[in-house]
């Protein structure tokens, strides 16, 4: 994705959706909410759970109905690949073979097994503008009514896939609030689904017609869902436009099913990540596998266990934006609204996103060009500008990152002796303002939200409402590029790892002695069979470059859970082994958990090549057996 720096449209976009908050803080808009919260309930255009926390659906599409042999290994493999959802095809009788009662209770207790919110949909009516057949549908979930009551906490109803395939959005409008009425008076009390008009690809209908549908249901519980293929999702402003619209009624909306090409044209699929990263929306990637050998090309496994993955897939799953990075497992499994994924060991993460407990010096590396943040020239006074530059290790290079116990951090400056920090030059809100080092005086500007985006963060600030953070003008991977304020996108350019100025981010028992290259650094979890930490290489947009592999040197991995139960893997698509589990050379305990090292023999021997640079894709560190959490990969020489 090219970041587009043309300030007069994005200026226009902050300025509406400023005055859109503005707005709503004043009252003169007000926000519907749920009745209830003994399940999900819709609070403005979010979506929380029965625990009180935002949730956000990060997931793909498994088609039950077709392979239900393959349901109960899909989801589990779902869950391994970090999904915190997964929308289910089911079958009414009128098209396909019909899903009994017992199959929709096995769907929904192995989705709780495996802490995934459950999506059910019926798949009968996909395109048709009958609404004959629209109600077969709802006279299928009067039918589960006894199957569904008691599971509002984990259960959201999708009431048709596709249902209403011409771009009309007054008859699609007709035809859901009768069926929502009709589902309602039958005592189903689920949160409700409901795909836009046009197969799914008509969001107009949602942001026309939208709002009488939603209501409609005399519990304001009601999502909405859009298809982002070729033409609800073919292009960056499309998509934007296309979520914007939808928000801008004041209702929650999903992306149920999206891929990254389709039957008449491509799809964005990158921008469909990174925006409903920024917006807090969901996304649910079509569809696990077994689609026809004419859209193959939409599988995102390999197999149906997900130990291998399409290239779609590892678009899904692996990218900066995809689903191990950004997911977030139910708060009503985890207990409280922390990441499935994690930050750094102690920490955890507020309603907001925000992670909490980082407190701490660091040198802070970006994620595009692996050099770091640096005060110009270690000078210490106000308005010396922040830059990015090769790693010294100099004071200009430290920051001290002090919480204020609300979600926010200063980030004091080591240049300064840590009396300035941090600073959005002038308070300004706009793109493009810099990054300075100021006086430390308390105010928005000096403040900044640390999200967790796979293993490094987005560094927001506050004064741009958490809309924007820091980022590398112009994704320059220069010495001396300069920092700047920027909406957030979710390119590399806006990520940055935390590396403790201690070294203890990534030391082994004798690794303090050596030279390292951090891999991952912070707490992820993951049960058997499971993936806890993954990343790219360098020639696949990731921050490692296979080429330092050498012959002194071995990766690191730091872990707790059962010893010996680690699992490290190298990954291929170019060549080398496809996935190679790689026998430890070394095991041990540091800093309170176990490692193992894994010696350059011991990987050159498992992946079957020392061609690491040209053939290694990706790395994973997960469990063998039992659940394991990681805390550090990393490479040492």
């Amino acid at each position: 994705m090219v970041q587009n720096k043309t300030f007069s449209a994005k200026a226009l976009q902050t300025f509406v959706a400023v005055m859109f908050a503005v707005i709503t803080c004043f009252g003169f808009m007000t926000t519907p909410t749920a009745e209830a919260a003994s399940g999900f309930y819709v609070s403005g255009t979010s979506i929380y759970d029965a625990s009180g926390n935002k949730f956000v659906m990060r997931g793909v599409n498994i088609a039950h109905a077709w392979y239900t042999e393959k349901t109960e290994t899909s989801i589990k493999g779902a869950a391994n690949n970090g999904a915190n959802t997964v929308r289910v095809v089911l079958a009414n009788g009128s098209k396909y073979t019909k899903t009994s009662a017992q199959e929709v209770k096995n769907i929904i207790s192995w989705c709780k097994s495996n802490k995934l919110i459950c999506i059910l949909e019926v798949h009968d009516a996909t395109g048709s503008d009958s609404t004959y057949d629209l109600n077969k549908c709802v006279d299928y979930w009067k039918e589960m009514k006894n199957v569904l009551s008691g599971t509002e906490k984990y259960v959201i109803v999708n009431i048709a896939n596709e249902w209403y395939g011409t771009w009309n959005g007054s008859a699609w409008a007709d035809g859901y609030k009768s069926a929502i009425r009709s589902v309602r008076n039958a005592g189903i009390t689920n949160m409700l689904m409901v795909d836009c008009a046009g197969w799914g690809q008509y969001p107009d209908s949602i942001k026309d017609y939208g709002k009488s549908v939603f209501n409609a249901d005399s519990q304001k519980n009601t999502v909405f869902s859009i298809h982002m293929y070729e033409y609800a999702g073919g292009n960056a402003s499309t998509v934007r436009n296309n979520i914007d619209n939808a928000l801008n009624i004041g209702v929650p909306v999903v992306i149920g099913e999206f891929g990254g090409q389709h039957t008449n044209g491509d799809v964005d699929e990158a921008t469909i990540m990174s925006y409903c990263t920024s917006k807090g929306v969901g996304y649910l990637g079509w569809s696990w596998k077994g689609n026809n050998s004419d859209m193959s090309y939409l599988d995102i496994a390999n197999s149906w266990d997900g130990s291998s993955l399409s290239s779609w897939g590892n678009t899904l799953i692996n990218g900066s934006n995809g689903i191990k990075a950004t997911s977030k497992t139910c708060s009503v499994y985890s207990g409280s609204g922390s990441s499935s994924g994690g930050s750094s060991s102690g920490t955890s993460t507020d309603s907001n996103g925000g992670v909490l407990g980082l407190d701490g010096t660091y040198y802070i590396k970006s994620a595009l060009s692996g050099k770091y943040l640096d005060v110009y020239k270690a000078k210490a006074d106000n308005g010396t500008n922040v830059q990015q530059y090769r790693g010294t290790g100099g004071n200009n290079q430290k920051f001290k990152l002090v919480s204020d116990g609300n979600g926010y951090y200063t980030i004091y400056t080591g240049a300064s002796n840590y009396k300035s920090c941090l600073d959005v030059y002038n308070w300004s809100r706009d793109n493009g303002a810099n990054i300075n080092q100021w006086q430390y005086h308390g105010g928005d500007c000096q403040k900044f939200q640390l999200v967790k985006i796979g293993d490094a963060y987005a560094i927001k600030t506050k004064i741009s409402d958490c809309y924007s953070c820091l980022d590398v003008y112009e994704q320059n991977t220069a010495d001396g590029a300069n920092i700047n304020q920027w909406s957030y996108w979710g390119g590399k350019c806006q990520l940055w790892y935390l590396e403790s100025t201690s070294g203890s981010s990534s030391s082994s028992s004798s690794s303090s002695e050596s030279n390292y290259k951090s891999i991952f650094w912070g707490s992820s979890t993951a049960s058997a069979w499971g993936q806890a930490a993954s990343a790219m290489t360098s020639k696949n947009g990731g921050s490692f470059n296979a080429y330092d592999i050498q012959s002194n040197g071995y990766f690191y991995v730091e872990y707790s859970g059962t010893q010996n139960q680690v699992e490290f893997v190298l990954q291929s698509w170019s060549g080398g082994a496809e996935w190679a589990k790689v026998s430890p050379s070394e095991t041990g305990t540091a800093n309170g958990h176990y490692y193992a090292k894994y010696s350059y023999n011991n990987c050159k021997s498992a992946f079957g090549t020392s061609d690491f640079g040209g053939k290694l894709d990706q790395i994973h560190a997960g469990a063998a057996n039992g659940t394991v959490t990681i805390y550090s990969v990393c490479y040492c020489w």
